[in-house]
């Protein structure tokens, strides 16, 4: 008995839904960067080389395919470190944050984000989605300093993130001042806060 072939799915990692996702998420990304707030999924899936069908069957809407579009470019540019420390997590954490907002795409993703079909209920459902996740994965910084009683436990870990990542914000798409300007300064505020809470 011979060698069998490899199938399709040992041959490429990922196999063709990861092929799918990846192509449709970096055309969605692509047009985002353009200036494109809105696109039809035969449009999306003219631009990625896939099926429309693909697209409607994974995502269903274009709201949806920028929420994970959004995802996935910020969880791949904005880690969640593990130093052993609040502080330096955050530090990090923020660091990382501020230099995808000063990058070409994030902050035309950013800008995107913030102003794509603000009246439609399925972008602002969306949006709330990628911030929840977003938050979800940052405030595990904060339950680690919790569990090593370098914050109380009342500390509000969505209070926390959520201070320390506004101003850089404000700073990239309000004013266009120098992002990263007073960030360690912020953190030590807000962690000082914390501490009286």
């Amino acid at each position: 008995m011979g060698m069998e072939e490899p199938n399709e799915v040992s041959r490429r990692p990922g196999g063709r839904s990861a092929r799918i996702r990846t192509a449709v998420l970096e055309a969605a990304l692509g047009l985002l960067e353009t200036g494109v707030t809105s696109s039809s999924l035969p449009e999306l899936a003219a631009h990625a080389g896939v099926a429309p069908s693909s697209i409607y069957r994974r995502w269903g809407t274009w709201e949806n395919v920028v929420a994970d579009a959004l995802l996935a470019s910020s969880e791949a540019a904005i880690p969640v470190s593990d130093t052993g420390h609040v502080r330096q997590d955050l530090i990090e954490f923020a660091t990382s944050l501020a230099k995808y907002l000063e990058s070409p795409r994030g902050y035309a993703l950013t800008r995107a984000a913030s102003s794509v079909g603000a009246d439609s209920p399925g972008v602002a459902e969306a949006r709330g989605r990628f911030w929840a996740e977003r938050f979800q994965v940052a405030e595990a910084i904060i339950t680690r300093g919790i569990d090593r009683n370098e914050l109380p436990a009342t500390a509000d870990a969505a209070l926390i993130i959520e201070t320390i990542i506004a101003p850089l914000h404000f700073r990239r798409l309000v004013t266009h001042h120098d992002v990263a300007h007073g960030l360690v300064a912020r953190i030590d505020l807000v962690l000082k806060g914390a501490q009286t809470t």
